[in-house]
C-alpha cells in the first residue's frame, strides 16, 4: 500500500476510530493501535464497532469469516487490516475518479 494512502487511511482513523495516531506511522503500527481499539470497541461499545464496520463499507463475508476462523488476538489484528486497507482502498478510488477522463483535457472537446 503506498504511503500516502496509508496516512491518509490513518487521518480518517483518527478522526473516526478516536485513535491517538502520531503524523506518520508505519502500517505495522496503525494495525496494531487500530486493533487495540477495536478490542475495547468490542467489550465496551460493539454498537460502535459495528458502526465503524459499516462506515467503512467493510466486508461482512470476510469479517465473518475472520470471526469465525481465527483465534484472539489475530482477530483484531486481521480486522484492523481489512478496516486499514478497505479505507485506503475508497481514498484510492476517489483520487481516480475524481480525475477528469484524458478526453476532456482537450478545450476543444469542453462544453
Amino acid at each position: 500500500m503506498e504511503d500516502r494512502y496509508l496516512q491518509e487511511a490513518g487521518d480518517w482513523l483518527r478522526e473516526n476510530a478516536g485513535l491517538r495516531l502520531p503524523s506518520v506511522i508505519s502500517m505495522e503500527d496503525l494495525e496494531q493501535m487500530l486493533a487495540e481499539r477495536l478490542e475495547i470497541l468490542v467489550e465496551r461499545d460493539f454498537q460502535q464497532f459495528v458502526l465503524l464496520l459499516y462506515q467503512v463499507d467493510v466486508s461482512e463475508n470476510k469479517v465473518k469469516e475472520i470471526l469465525s476462523t481465527q483465534n484472539y488476538p489475530d482477530v483484531y489484528r486481521n480486522v484492523a487490516r481489512l478496516i486499514i486497507e478497505r479505507q485506503a482502498e475508497k481514498i484510492k478510488s476517489r483520487e481516480i475518479y475524481r480525475q477528469p477522463p484524458e478526453s476532456f483535457n482537450n478545450d476543444e472537446e469542453k462544453w
